[in-house]
């Protein structure tokens, strides 16, 4: 069997710097390595590097808070992996074209006339607002730490209600330390809210409110979170009786505050996840397993649970990989803004997101 790529480099670095450097664990990060450890006495990154580039290798060193040091070493002549845009790009179009369709249907419009796609505009527009800001956002905190990471990928589904299910970017390096993590953590969810509710408050004063008797029985109604409708009684007034039929902007700032409270549980990669490890270490995998237990228990108001809680145990898991360097402390901001996240993710959170009428 040949041995991948990265192996035989990884190998090769490592024999190379023994004389100056002990590797303590390493990391992939193609097409080179990060190696975590410490340099031998008398050693240090200028002796790394002459030791490596004679054989094609650039390096770069940086010391922990730990005392620890992060060397990243890559081949010369090989640039870093080409990013296959299209494929963001792609996806990204799909996901207009989905969000516009479901949009159109919502409004009563025929999809097999191009003109009633239009109809579908203020949806699509919104959702996909909220979603870019909520994406970007950990792009950008992502970069700002020097984090490799993808533009989003967003997911086109032809469900109904949504049209898509979100969106996602990839990590391709290992998080340097805890302040890291929050930021990159916080800023989707931040930056999704931020959106998502003023569209939610214009979007709601632009909705119709029906008599209960006027509702068809079997019809799909939406659930209420803490936050929606403290924000609906602030709007609309006292409900007695009757009920809101959602703009499609006050559903695209549903779908994106529903989203935000998704990512917010606290388990694994998921946002909440990042943001309970940067404030809770180790221990937030204590978080994580009463968080699931708390999420099957909610299934038996709403089986959708059950389905997004083997989602978790497939794809998410519940322990959340260690930064780099543990040792750099949050400070208080940072604790502020982790807690901040954790209670607009309670006001966002819905037990029952979609029922019948009956």
């Amino acid at each position: 069997m040949t041995p991948h790529p990265g192996e035989v480099i990884l190998r090769d670095v490592v024999a190379r710097l023994e004389p100056v450097f002990t590797v303590e664990r390493y990391y992939g990060r193609p097409p080179g390595v990060i190696l975590v450890g410490r340099f031998v006495p008398g050693g240090d990154a200028g002796a790394a590097e002459r030791l490596l580039a004679p054989y094609g290798y650039y390096l770069r060193a940086g010391r922990m808070a730990s005392g620890q040091w992060t060397v990243e070493v890559s081949p010369r002549p090989l640039a870093r992996p080409g990013k296959r845009v299209w494929v963001n790009v792609l996806l990204f179009v799909a996901t207009v074209g989905t969000t516009l369709a479901v949009g159109a249907m919502q409004r009563g419009g025929d999809i097999t006339r191009p003109a009633d796609w239009l109809l579908g505009v203020p949806f699509s527009a919104s959702l996909m607002g909220i979603l870019l800001c909520h994406e970007m956002a950990h792009f950008t905190a992502s970069r700002r730490h020097h984090v490799a990471a993808t533009l989003p990928y967003f997911l086109p589904v032809p469900h109904p209600l949504l049209g898509t299910f979100g969106a996602f970017i990839k990590m391709e390096s290992p998080i340097p330390d805890r302040r890291a993590l929050l930021d990159i953590g916080a800023a989707g969810p931040l930056a999704g809210f931020a959106v998502a509710l003023p569209l939610t408050i214009i979007g709601l004063h632009l909705s119709a409110v029906v008599p209960h008797a006027d509702i068809i029985k079997g019809s799909l109604v939406l659930g209420d979170s803490l936050l929606f409708r403290a924000l609906t009684h602030l709007v609309k007034g006292s409900l007695a009786g009757r009920e809101v039929m959602l703009h499609p902007l006050a559903l695209a700032g549903w779908i994106g505050m529903w989203v935000t409270a998704m990512n917010l549980l606290p388990m694994g990669q998921l946002d909440g996840g990042h943001v309970s490890y940067a404030l809770f270490g180790p221990r937030s995998v204590w978080v994580a397993r009463v968080a699931f237990a708390a999420l099957v228990g909610l299934g038996f108001m709403w089986n959708g649970w059950w389905v997004w809680a083997v989602f978790v145990l497939l794809l998410v898991r519940l322990k959340h990989p260690a930064p780099l360097d543990e040792a750099v402390a949050l400070g208080p901001a940072r604790r502020f803004v982790g807690w901040l996240v954790f209670f607009i993710g309670v006001l966002t959170f819905i037990p029952t997101p979609v029922t019948p009428w009956s």
